[in-house]
């Protein structure tokens, strides 16, 4: 089995997993389209040289990881995650709109897309709230609104085009990262009193089974079976589409890479 690996990180752990394995920045590959038909040049080979493709594209990236993802599945070349799903992770106004459309229990959450557009949103949310500033894809800001009131002054400034605003009404409760690899979730627990999530505080914990099932129907929700989904007390707060390997594998003491391994290879 051939692996290729698209990211910044090492994961020397993963290649053992494999018979060959290949290394290429997001700068080395080309998603061409030739005659109608796509394809994607790995440093002047084809992908359709390999069986598999780990990638780790940052959310920034998020309409050309959708297109070169795309491309890799016409290849037939097995990925961590399809196309439409590392879009929807990554588009964090979508995830949440997707999120409540296939009924994920989530906090009540609103986006809007410049300060004008932020004038009634204490009319659709109730405080305490959770505020985030997303630019080019990246959270830039993340605040605790303790009432309503506080929207305005964090939506100042912001400009149509250039900035989403996403206000969440806040979920209490207890607090886990969840990693999903194939049919397994392995989970962390925040043993920390602050609202941020504070990895310094986790600890491998298992999850109740009603909970499991949450994180599960969350993952297929957006199309995955590899993500991090963050919960806390019964909701889905966010998903997002490169989780940390390494937390995840020296906490927990568990082959994390082995899993990983068997999702790419299809198994």
């Amino acid at each position: 089995m051939r692996l290729l690996k698209i990211t910044d990180q090492e994961h020397g752990q993963l290649d053992r997993e494999f018979d060959e394995v290949e290394s290429a920045g997001i700068d080395d590959i080309s998603p061409q389209i030739i005659n109608g038909e796509k394809s994607v040049v790995v440093n002047g080979s084809s992908i359709s040289d390999y069986n598999s493709a780990f990638l780790e594209i940052p959310s920034k990236n998020a309409i050309f990881g959708r297109v070169l993802l795309e491309a890799i599945e016409e290849e037939n070349v097995t990925v961590n995650y399809p196309s439409i799903a590392f879009f929807v992770m990554a588009k964090k106004n979508y995830l949440y709109y997707v999120l409540h459309q296939k009924d994920i229990p989530a906090p009540r959450t609103v986006a809007v897309a410049s300060e004008k557009a932020a004038r009634n949103v204490e009319k659709e949310l109730k405080g305490p709230l959770v505020a985030r500033r997303i630019e080019d894809m990246e959270e830039v800001e993340r605040k605790k609104l303790e009432t309503v009131d506080g929207i305005h002054d964090f939506a100042e400034g912001s400009e149509y085009e250039e900035d989403i605003l996403l206000f969440h009404e806040y979920s209490n409760g207890d607090k886990y990262k969840c990693l999903v690899i194939g049919d397994s979730i392995l989970s962390l627990q925040d043993t920390s009193d602050n609202w941020r999530f504070d990895n310094s505080s986790l600890q491998y914990s298992n999850l109740s089974s009603d909970r499991k099932e949450t994180v599960k129907k969350a993952a297929r929700a957006v199309g995955t079976r590899y993500a991090e989904v963050i919960l806390r007390g019964d909701e889905i707060t966010d998903i997002n589409p490169n989780p940390d390997l390494q937390m995840y594998s020296d906490l927990s003491g568990k082959n994390i890479y082995g899993s990983v391994a068997e999702v790419l290879k299809n198994e």
